[in-house]
């Protein structure tokens, strides 16, 4: 009865049991190295647009700053998402410190265009084919969703660059001389920059789920 009972409590203690269940970590091991990668690379965006948004308020632009505000807390959007699905996945998220490099507001745009064009062209691509091995649907959406998000920043950007390099001063003037607003969906990171009048045109979500973005002070 004894030998029974002490049988039965090693069967039934958590160590062993979980020996029986399956590794979330060992089942999606692509997946979580992505996603980390992911969440590094987006958490890296958003300090640096930070950075750029307080410089562009320092140079004396406060809309481009206000562009940059609202591309920041997209890439938070993306970088939370990731976060997310890496916990559920029972693995943490990697936060080293991150170098910023912070220039002049012309020279802010100018990577910033670089940035977005190499997370398109490259960075995305390749995290999503990555994906495809184990089809894990959150990362596989999560990173989709950012991939086209990164393409209106791409383009917010370059539309400003257009006549920049040469006549930035007067392509500044004419920007500030707007009345901007900037809205942001909370599930995927699409930005617009008029209120939302139709679902999200990447997630689908309905306009309740966009947030305005706060003017910088």
């Amino acid at each position: 009865m004894c030998a029974l009972v002490i049988r039965l409590s090693i069967i039934d203690s958590p160590a062993a049991a979980g020996k029986d269940r399956p590794n979330k970590d060992l089942k999606f091991p692509t997946t979580i190295t992505v996603l980390k990668a992911a969440y590094l690379s987006e958490m890296r965006a958003h300090k640096h647009y930070a950075g750029y948004c307080q410089r562009s308020i320092a140079d004396g632009y406060p809309n481009i700053a206000f562009l940059f505000a609202a591309f920041a807390f997209s890439e938070k959007v993306h970088a939370d998402n990731y976060k997310r699905i890496l916990l559920s996945l029972h693995a943490e998220p990697e936060s080293p410190a991150i170098a910023l490099s912070i220039s002049d507001t012309k020279t802010n745009l100018i990577r910033a265009a670089e940035n977005e064009r190499v997370k398109i062209t490259k960075t995305y691509p390749d995290f999503l084919a990555q994906l495809q091995a184990e089809s894990n649907d959150q990362a596989v959406i999560n990173c989709t969703y950012s991939w086209k998000s990164h393409q209106q920043h791409r383009d917010k950007i370059e539309d400003i660059l257009k006549y920049a390099k040469l006549l930035f001063g007067s392509v500044a003037k004419r920007i500030e001389g707007m009345k901007l607003d900037f809205y942001v969906c909370k599930i995927c990171g699409s930005t617009i920059d008029e209120s939302p009048k139709i679902s999200c045109v990447i997630c689908n979500y309905p306009i309740s789920y966009y947030q305005k973005v706060l003017r910088p002070a």
